[in-house]
Formats: C-alpha cells, sequence, structure tokens
C-alpha cells in the first residue's frame, strides 16, 4: 500500500513539473512576441505589429483562456492600421488603398479576436465608402466599355462578400476555421493550376527543344551529305588524271616535278620484292619485345583510320576496307603477322588526306590545281606514319602511294604495271573499289555483292590484279 502511494505521487510530482515546464515555455514565447510587437507599435509598423501578433493569436486560439494582453495587443495595433487606411482614404478622395485593405479584412477573418466595436466602426464606413465610390463608378460604364463595367462590377460583389463574411465571423456565427478551409482550398486550386501551367510549359518547351535539336541534326545531316557529295566528286578527280594531264602538259610537268620529290624511302620500296618485305616484317616480329608492339600499333591505326574517316565525311570506310584486306590476305595464305602488318596499313593509306584542306575536298567545283593537290594527297601520307616501326613502315609507305596504280600501268603515281605494284597496294585498289561499289553513293545507286564482283572483274587485268578478284569472290 505503501509503495502504491508513494508511485502515484512520483506520478503527480512528473505531471506537475511536465505542465509547469509547458506553461513556462509557452509564457515565454508569448511574452517574446508581445515584446516584439511592442517595438513595431511603438515605431508605427502597424501592420508588422499585426502580423507579430497574430503568431500569439495563432498559438492560443485552441484555449478557453486568452491571455488578456495579448487581445489588447491585438487590438490597439489592427485599430492604430485601420484608422492609418482610413486617413490615408480621406487623403485621396475616399478610395481606400484595396490591396492594404483586403489584406487588412483577410487578417481580421481569421484572427476575429483581434476585432472591436471601434475596428468595426471604421472597417463599416470604409466599405460603405469604396462601395458608393465603384458604384458611382461602374454608373459611368453603363452604355460604354463592358471589360472595364465587368471588372468594376466584379470588385463591389467581391467587398460586399467580404463584408458579410467579416460580420458572421465577428458575430460568431461562422467559425474562423471555416474560413481557414476555404483559404486552403483556394490556395489548393492556385497550386494545382499553376502546377498545370508549368507541367504544359515544361510541355511546349520539351516540343520545341525537341522541334530545334531535330532541325539541327537535319540541317547536319544534309551538310554532311552535301560534303560527302562534293568529296565523291573529288575522288572522282583521280580517276581523270591522264585527261587532265593530256589537256594541260604544265600540270604534267608539275606532276612529273612532285614524283621527283617523292621519298628516297619510297622509291627504294620499288626495288625491293613482296617477297623480302615478307621476311622482313616475319624478322622484325620475332622477338617477344617486337610483338608486344602489334596492340599498340593496331590501337593508333584505328584512331588514325577514323580520324581520316571523319575528315574525309566516310563512314568507317577505313575499318570496312582493312577488315576486307585482312580476310583476302588471310585467304592467300599469308604470314600471320605479315597479314596484320597489311591490315593496318589498309586503316590508313588515306592518311595524306589530312593535309589537304577541307576547302578543297567540299567544292563543288575545283580548280585544276586543287585537283593536283588532292593527288598529291599521296606523297603527305608519310608525314602521319611516325609512330611505325621503322622495319615495317615500308608496306604502310606502298600503300599510301601506290593505291591508284592500275595493272594496265595507266595510274598513279609512277605509272607502275602488273607486279611492280607492291602487294599491298594491289589489295588495296581491289578492296577500295569493292567497297566504293558496294557503298550508296550520290551519282549511282548501290550494287549487291555479285554486281559489284562482275564489274571488278570486266576490269580485271585493266585497272585490278586477277588473282585478288579471284580471292575476293572467295571471302565474300
Amino acid at each position: 500500500m505503501k509503495t502504491k502511494s508513494l508511485f502515484v505521487a512520483a506520478i503527480f510530482i512528473w505531471a506537475a513539473l511536465f505542465l509547469g515546464t509547458a506553461y513556462a515555455q509557452d509564457y515565454s514565447e508569448n511574452e517574446t512576441i508581445l515584446l516584439r510587437t511592442q517595438e513595431f507599435y511603438n515605431s508605427g509598423n502597424y501592420l508588422k505589429a499585426i502580423e507579430s501578433i497574430n503568431q500569439a493569436i495563432d498559438l492560443k486560439e485552441n484555449q478557453k483562456a486568452f491571455p488578456e494582453k495579448v487581445r489588447l495587443m491585438a487590438e490597439a495595433s489592427y485599430f492604430e492600421y485601420v484608422e492609418s487606411l482610413q486617413k490615408e482614404a480621406a487623403a485621396n478622395g475616399g478610395r481606400v488603398n484595396a490591396k492594404a485593405f483586403d489584406k487588412y479584412i483577410l487578417q481580421l477573418e481569421l484572427h476575429p479576436q483581434a476585432a472591436s466595436q471601434r475596428i468595426f466602426t471604421i472597417v463599416e464606413s470604409l466599405f460603405e465608402n469604396e462601395l458608393e465610390a465603384l458604384a458611382a463608378e461602374r454608373q459611368k460604364y453603363t452604355n460604354g466599355k463592358a471589360g472595364k463595367w465587368d471588372k468594376i462590377n466584379d470588385r463591389i460583389e467581391f467587398l460586399e462578400k467580404k463584408q458579410n463574411e467579416l460580420f458572421d465571423v465577428v458575430s460568431g456565427r461562422v467559425p474562423a476555421e471555416k474560413i481557414k478551409l476555404e483559404l486552403a482550398e483556394i490556395e489548393m486550386a492556385k497550386l494545382d493550376r499553376a502546377l498545370r501551367i508549368a507541367v504544359l510549359c515544361v510541355g511546349v518547351l520539351l516540343v520545341i527543344v525537341v522541334i530545334v535539336l531535330i532541325v539541327i541534326v537535319y540541317k547536319n545531316y544534309k551538310r554532311r551529305k552535301q560534303a560527302q557529295m562534293h568529296f565523291e566528286t573529288s575522288m572522282e578527280v583521280i580517276s581523270s588524271m591522264g585527261k587532265d594531264f593530256q589537256e594541260n602538259p604544265d600540270l604534267a610537268a608539275a606532276a612529273a616535278e612532285q614524283s621527283k620529290r617523292t621519298s628516297l624511302a619510297t622509291k627504294t620500296l620499288l626495288g625491293k620484292g613482296d617477297g623480302d618485305l615478307s621476311k622482313q616484317i616475319m624478322e622484325f616480329f620475332s622477338t617477344v619485345e617486337n610483338r608486344k608492339l602489334m596492340a599498340d600499333l593496331q590501337n593508333k591505326c584505328f584512331a588514325l583510320g577514323d580520324k581520316i574517316d571523319k575528315y574525309t565525311f566516310r563512314q568507317r570506310t577505313s575499318r570496312k576496307v582493312s577488315e576486307l584486306v585482312l580476310k583476302l590476305c588471310n585467304e592467300a595464305k599469308l604470314n600471320h603477322d605479315v597479314a596484320l602488318v597489311c591490315y593496318c596499313a589498309s586503316m590508313v593509306y588515306d592518311a595524306g588526306f589530312l593535309s589537304v584542306p577541307k576547302s578543297i575536298l567540299t567544292a563543288s567545283e575545283l580548280t585544276m590545281t586543287e585537283r593536283q593537290k588532292i593527288r598529291e594527297h599521296v606523297h603527305s601520307a608519310a608525314e602521319y606514319f611516325d609512330f611505325v616501326p621503322e622495319q615495317i613502315r615500308p608496306v604502310f609507305l606502298q600503300a599510301a602511294e601506290f593505291h591508284h596504280e592500275n595493272m594496265d600501268g595507266k595510274g598513279y603515281l609512277a605509272g607502275l604495271s602488273g607486279t611492280q605494284i607492291p602487294f599491298i597496294a594491289r589489295v588495296i585498289r581491289v578492296c577500295e573499289s569493292y567497297i566504293s561499289l558496294t557503298s550508296k553513293r550520290a551519282y549511282r545507286e548501290i550494287m549487291d555483292s555479285d554486281a559489284a564482283v562482275k564489274e571488278m572483274k570486266s576490269k580485271a587485268g585493266v585497272f585490278y590484279d586477277p588473282k585478288i578478284i579471284d580471292l575476293l569472290e572467295k571471302v565474300i
């Protein structure tokens, strides 16, 4: 029994301490708000005083015992502010500041505890004066602008509604909570509308962005296609070299002089057979250290080949040609290392185009000098082969400088014929033509594999090595 009494006493003590602490905190918060409100009030900033005291009212609105000093401070703040509105209206021909008055009425509806008879008297006076002024103004537009009349009429209806609402709230007929709920619903509706507008705007913006992107992509596509067409036209220039030389002796002389300037290393290649180069390649890769260089060589050739394709507006041409070259080399039973070197060289044989100005590559018409500049791309490739080991670099130089030679000796650079043309150059000549024939071009339709091989067979011994054409027919 004694233990039970002690337990009950402990509960009462705890409850008293809790309530006392809560009361002390509440009292302290009230005092802080009142002091701040008093400062605003004394400085004449009655609107700020109202906003401050409303916090104290909101803290106490659910309590039966509403602190009198809070109510008095609230009434004084609300009165002084509405009186300032009345004085301002008197100085303005009786018209109250609509925005300030509407805000005041709303706060009074939400905090009716602050209302008093003297406040209500001024508010009623302001309502009546404003309604009379609006009615007189509306009368002027009875037979005039409908939009102006409607605007004034809406304002009158709004004020009449607010006048009745305020009377009902202050008199206790309508609880302030109902006004708060209505305001919350209005705010939610506004938020919903804002969200809908925002979603609509975002949707419209996305549509605009998509349209702009489509236009940009389409323009870039057209520009690229046009540049590709011009490049293809420029490539046709290469095949008409003999005709240019016949028509222009000066050009022929310039080409002859350029041939004299061909690198000594390349001239040396003409005296070195394919068998000798194959042995040189196999010897180079016979060491473990050198075999490790192959992966790095391939990666650098991939990168340079992609750069060439991008510069010349071709899509993966270097990859397509090199992959086909590797297949033909394997079909020809070449040594694996020799085949891989041919594979790498056929990725970058057109590196010389990087030295030709893009304005020339994409020009719709070319001067004789510009045509010669394009043909000279075979000489410029060597400057991009510094990364290639010296022992295997001859294959790269052969690929670059002689891939436009014809079997009948009427090609260029050197007018070589038959097996005088290095093997790598003969293979690239076949593979490049096959890839070109089986790809869509601006000046002709795409060919299927059979039609392409048939077309190339008709030129075997003239343009192409017949044995390599046979290899091509086996691998496709």
